[in-house]
């Protein structure tokens, strides 16, 4: 797997320090905060236009007038009038060609004669409402607003499109933009026949345990028992160098540039940051990725010293953990490729999901609590931020939507047996109105690409399910 370690250290590279070390913290989170990865071309990327459409920075109040451009990008390669409209939403990511010039998606319009479209999120890629992302205005930055952006784009479309007045809206979305799809069709039922939704995480809450748990178990399920007890037993080791107070050889064994100081938010950082490390690779899990990081790390005389190896293999680089860093790096607020600081917004003030190591059954320790998650939201974003307010805009994203229990139908919602943003509660349920699937063996997101002889046949059954009720939403028979 000498392959796989040389892409995640050219993805980490990209973010590396002028000083030739790795950024603290949001480096590392960035990764398990991006879109689905890209599907394999099956068009030219010419076809491929992009567009920009006027929205109202405030949807919801009428004495503001302000405006924007939010960008997409569209393939009509395969429309014929009257055919269906194909939306990938966009999420907390900048768009790119990949989902209308690929994926199952792509499979679905050119057999249904479809146009297909791939929208971006307000405040993330190109699409900017404001001069910067300064706390002010932030308050724009919403999935309510976001909602709303992608209705009035829908019924622009159908205004704009020759012979679509009347066609069928099909949605599909990958992770957040799962979440989103979702609640569209809850919230805006007579725009869309139907949506797709890919491992989206329905239930806001703050201390999201089943994180780092469903890491743990797949983990378990693929590299067997001997690499979960290896992670966990280099985690106990470093604790006991933690309580030690023996930082240096805690640096030595895991790749840092400068030792650890001792205090409670640094070493909160550290042991977050170090769990990180291993996550992208079961969350968008490939076969061969776990395998080759437990091999890695039972390939060593103890546990830490296999772990640290890992860290080495994964990132090419030492790194650090700096508490003070990682609240400067939330706190520029410039415009730039990075998303870090507008989706912490979003997590302090709607969703929660931190990902957090406040459950036993799970190999990474007790040592980054949720409580360091609030701390950051406070020392980001203000004193509005501490954690009875976060933990009540929690209860009002999920009062508005009505959490594990959406009113849809039409929606048909999968999940990846792996997959770590896989609600907790999410059981399979086949109905005539919205259906749930979990597919074993799967990670995240990973049903959005083309069916493949590489497929398992329980992904295959999905993804075929899946276009027949698209079929059935849109009355083609």
């Amino acid at each position: 797997m000498k392959e796989l370690a040389k892409l995640i250290c050219f993805i980490f590279f990209t973010f590396l320090l002028s000083e030739v070390k790795c950024k603290t913290w949001g480096s590392f989170y960035k990764e398990i905060y991006r879109g689905p990865p890209p599907p394999s071309p099956k068009s030219n990327p010419r076809v491929v236009r992009e567009g920009w459409i006027e929205q109202l920075v405030d949807n919801f109040d009428e004495y503001n007038n302000a405006t924007y451009q939010m960008r997409y990008l569209a393939n009509d390669e395969f429309y014929q009038p009257g055919g269906p409209i194909f939306i990938f939403v966009g999420g907390e990511w900048e768009i790119t060609p990949d989902f209308v010039i690929g994926g199952h998606m792509y499979d679905m319009a050119k057999e249904m004669n479809g146009y297909l479209f791939y929208t971006e999120h307000r405040f993330y890629g190109q699409s900017r409402p404001s001069p910067d992302t300064s706390y002010e205005y932030l308050q724009y930055l919403h999935i309510n607003q976001a909602l709303a952006d992608l209705a009035h784009f829908i019924r622009t479309m159908k205004q704009e499109i020759p012979g679509a007045s009347s066609s069928g809206v099909i949605l599909v979305g990958g992770s957040y933009s799962a979440t989103m799809v979702t609640w569209f069709r809850q919230k805006y039922p007579e725009l869309v026949n139907g949506a797709w939704s890919s491992s989206a995480p329905l239930l806001a809450q703050a201390d999201f345990v089943e994180y780092f748990e469903t890491i743990g178990q797949s983990i378990r399920t693929v590299g067997g028992d001997a690499c979960y007890n290896a992670i966990e037993g280099a985690f106990r080791e470093m604790e006991r160098l933690v309580e030690d107070e023996d930082f240096e050889t805690l640096a030595e064994k895991t790749n840092m540039c400068s030792t650890l100081e001792n205090n409670p938010d640094n070493i909160a950082v550290f042991f977050g940051t170090a769990a990180i490390f291993i996550a992208p690779l079961v969350q968008y899990h490939r076969p061969g990725d776990i395998e080759w990081a437990c091999a890695t790390i039972m390939g060593q005389e103890s546990n830490i010293e296999g772990y640290g190896e890992f860290i080495r293999q994964t990132i090419g680089v030492c790194w650090d953990a700096d508490y003070d860093e990682a609240i400067q790096y939330y706190a520029n607020t410039e415009w730039s490729p990075d998303i870090s600081r507008q989706w912490l917004y979003q997590t302090c003030n709607e969703f929660g999901w931190f990902q957090t190591s406040g459950s036993p059954d799970q190999p990474f320790g007790s040592m980054f609590p949720v409580e360091m998650n609030f701390q950051i939201c406070h020392d980001v974003f203000g004193d509005s931020y501490y954690n009875e307010s976060i933990n009540y805009n929690i209860y009002i994203t999920n009062l508005n939507n009505n959490g594990l229990n959406p009113v849809i139908t039409n929606v048909y919602s999968t999940h990846g047996q792996l997959d770590p943003w896989r609600p907790m509660g999410v059981q399979e349920n086949v109905n005539s109105f919205a259906s749930v699937v979990v597919i074993p063996g799967a990670s995240h997101c990973m049903d959005l690409y083309s069916i493949s002889p590489d497929d398992s046949p329980e992904m295959i059954a999905s993804k075929q399910r899946t276009t027949a009720l698209v079929r059935q939403w849109l009355m083609i028979f």
